[in-house]
């Protein structure tokens, strides 16, 4: 297959924050998922397995199922046969508008008695993994793509698997106080607004703000509007990333609304803060 992407592409070659691989596997060989930032599902194309992990030891997965590997564990995967599998990685459960919502269902995590267990696929599923493999099989390592796909799968879990599935499969994202501040951490410099920021953490604005406050003794806007600060300084002082795409990056109308900003919050010019910042590296060296 020709593919042109590669060299026009500036998003084809980088490593993406959520994206798929592609494993095959003999049998009696290993997949080792180490403890980490991101989550893993493991999507069983065709052959079977054995996982290991604190949760669970010696689980078999049959063809046709998935099992969800939560970040805080070490996994070990073996190749009861030869395998294939679609591995799905990803630091939140979705993003915006195609977000599970577990702020609805969350409440039930007391009443459920977990247990790491597969899930079988459906059709939708079925149907976006075939895609999925197609495209890795074929080497597509766009980043947009992957984001896409990635959406697409979380639009699938929300509205084609009920919402007892839903949390049965994601139970540790949300049984964890901990990870509501690696939520908004995370997902922090994806959005511009508390809005988008709650939204994205699965949760409603209010309920946002009274678990932000609880975690960080600030509101979400003061702790975004600091934030924003810090990031700015630092491509001012430590990058040669041009005023006009910070500009960009940071939704500010113009450059004189960039100048008030910078003037309120850094007490100086975005100019004036990057020239003292270069001679202050000159006499260094």
């Amino acid at each position: 297959m020709s593919n042109q992407c590669p060299a026009t592409c500036h998003s084809f070659t980088l490593e993406p924050e959520a994206g798929f691989t592609y494993v095959t596997l003999k049998a009696g060989e290993k997949l080792t998922i180490e403890r980490g930032d991101q989550n893993n599902l493991i999507f069983l194309m065709s052959g079977s397995f054995e996982i290991t992990s604190e949760e669970r030891r010696d689980y078999a997965v049959r063809e046709g199922h998935f099992v969800f590997c939560f970040r805080a564990y070490h996994y070990e995967v073996t190749a009861l046969t030869d395998m294939e599998i679609v591995r799905a990685h990803f630091i939140t459960a979705g993003a915006a508008c195609d977000m599970i919502p577990f702020n609805s269902i969350v409440g039930k995590i007391k009443k459920i008695n977990y247990k790491f267990t597969q899930v079988a696929f459906n059709e939708p599923l079925e149907l976006l993994l075939n895609s999925v493999r197609f495209y890795l099989q074929n080497d597509m390592k766009c980043n947009h793509l992957h984001a896409a796909k990635i959406q697409e799968m979380f639009v699938i879990f929300k509205f084609f698997f009920t919402p007892q599935i839903q949390l049965r499969t994601f139970y540790n994202l949300f049984d964890r106080n901990q990870s509501f501040a690696s939520l908004v951490k995370n997902n922090a410099p994806r959005v511009k607004t508390v809005e988008e920021l709650a939204d994205i953490c699965g949760f409603s604005i209010q309920h946002f703000n009274n678990m932000f406050k609880q975690e960080f003794g600030d509101t979400p806007y003061s702790w975004m509007q600091k934030q924003r600060i810090v990031e700015i300084e630092h491509l001012l002082t430590e990058t040669n990333v041009p005023l006009k795409s910070i500009i960009k990056m940071y939704s500010f109308t113009n450059h004189g609304h960039f100048a008030l900003f910078c003037r309120k919050y850094l007490k100086k010019t975005p100019l004036k803060i990057r020239k003292e910042a270069r001679a202050q590296k000159e006499n260094l060296s």
